[in-house]
């Protein structure tokens, strides 16, 4: 009788141990489906084709994110690009534009509308970048909701700055050959509604590329409000 009891005792214990393993199994599948650990995907880095920079042994390569969309960035057509690396030609060396992060919307290798001739014209000594670098809205991401910012490097890419002031964003922008000038056509959100459309005011900043100092407005707020007032009485 001792025995059998002792044998029931043993079976009740080795189902209970069964049962509780089991119970720990079921946890572990439901905290981990898997079974592995996730790690988040690494970027695909695309190298676009290259651009030779006249006069210099300099070639830039535009790098770009082949994902259209992530955690951080959004892009919402067109050619977007996340840094640029510059190599030189004669010591073989490769550098970053910057370490920041931002979307280059677009630049220009000197003046845009540069003339052949002209290339000894200061405005040629520069790369031109609009950039979206600040998530103006708070959305956790760059997208073409955030301002566009003119930026100015050598053609380098060294002190790579932003030239536009900031909490406004840029509608055009042209160079003045002449008079070494920047000239940007800006909006700020009057309004306070995070969005940059035509319900905000229309600012002209001036920026010079020889002093470099910032850029200052072209019409101060007196000359603005004698405008205003002036209007009323023509209407």
């Amino acid at each position: 009788m001792k025995n059998i009891t002792l044998i029931a005792v043993i079976t009740i214990n080795l189902l209970m141990l069964s049962c509780s393993n089991q119970e720990r199994t079921i946890s572990t599948e439901v905290d981990n489906p898997s079974g592995t650990s996730e790690e988040p995907k690494a970027p695909k880095v695309k190298y676009s084709s290259s651009i030779i920079i006249e006069n210099k042994h300099l070639i830039i390569y535009p790098l770009q994110l082949n994902d259209r969309q992530s955690d951080s960035y959004k892009r919402d057509g067109g050619i977007n690009y996340w840094n640029l690396a510059f190599y030189n030609v004669i010591s073989g060396k490769s550098e970053l534009l910057t370490r920041e992060k931002l979307i280059i919307n677009s630049f220009n290798v000197g003046n845009p509308d540069k003339n052949p001739n002209q290339s000894a014209l200061l405005t040629n000594n520069f790369i031109y970048y609009e950039v979206t670098n600040a998530d103006f809205d708070g959305d956790k991401k760059l997208t073409s909701a955030d301002p566009r910012t003119l930026f100015l490097s050598s053609l380098e890419g060294k002190t790579f700055v932003q030239i536009s002031p900031e909490n406004y964003s840029i509608q055009n922008w042209k160079l003045d050959e002449k008079h070494d000038l920047i000239l940007m056509d800006l909006i700020k959100d009057t309004n306070g509604d995070k969005i940059f459309d035509d319900k905000d005011e229309l600012d002209y900043f001036v920026y010079n590329l020889k002093s470099r100092a910032p850029a200052k407005p072209v019409f101060d707020k007196a000359f603005k409000n004698e405008v205003k007032e002036l209007a009323k009485k023509v209407l």
